[in-house]
């Protein structure tokens, strides 16, 4: 019974816990209001209370259970280009632009996994550089520079 405590699903449930409950905590001073007149506070301790219970349930169900998949040991790679990838979108946006900044996201994203193929990948910015441009720029009307100022 105490490999219950390694498992993915009871370690994922006490996560979700301890970001609701960090966020209850951090929303704390935010005026609540009602469902008819809601303050700055009502969505944010709606969704980290939901947080709690959705945690909760995923811990007790594989704790009761008593099985489940076990922790893999840690991979650094994905955490690396991740990381680097969301980094690099934070700091090249103003001075690149929204189209160069997210090429260099995808492709730092896309090491994470290893196996570079260069048509999948350029295929993969196209689109998602497509769609980004035309949900946040075209559609949404964001202003968000496509390129670098000159």
């Amino acid at each position: 019974m105490g490999r219950v405590f390694v498992t993915k699903d009871f370690l994922a449930g006490l996560m979700f816990v301890a970001f609701g409950l960090l966020g209850l905590w951090l929303g704390r001073t935010l005026e609540v209001g009602t469902a008819s007149a809601m303050e700055a506070g009502y969505f944010p301790r709606l969704v980290c209370s939901l947080l709690v219970v959705i945690g909760a349930v995923l811990a007790a169900i594989s704790w009761l259970r008593g099985d489940g998949e076990l922790l893999e040991r840690g991979r650094w790679r994905p955490f690396v280009f991740i990381t680097l990838s969301a980094l690099a979108f934070a700091l090249l946006l103003r001075p690149l632009g929204l189209i160069l900044t997210l090429a260099i996201s995808i492709t730092l994203a896309r090491f994470a996994g290893g196996g570079i193929r260069l048509v999948p990948l350029l295929l993969t910015c196209a689109v998602l550089i497509a769609a980004i441009v035309g949900i946040f720029v075209l559609a949404l009307r964001i202003v968000i520079p496509l390129w670098p100022a000159l």
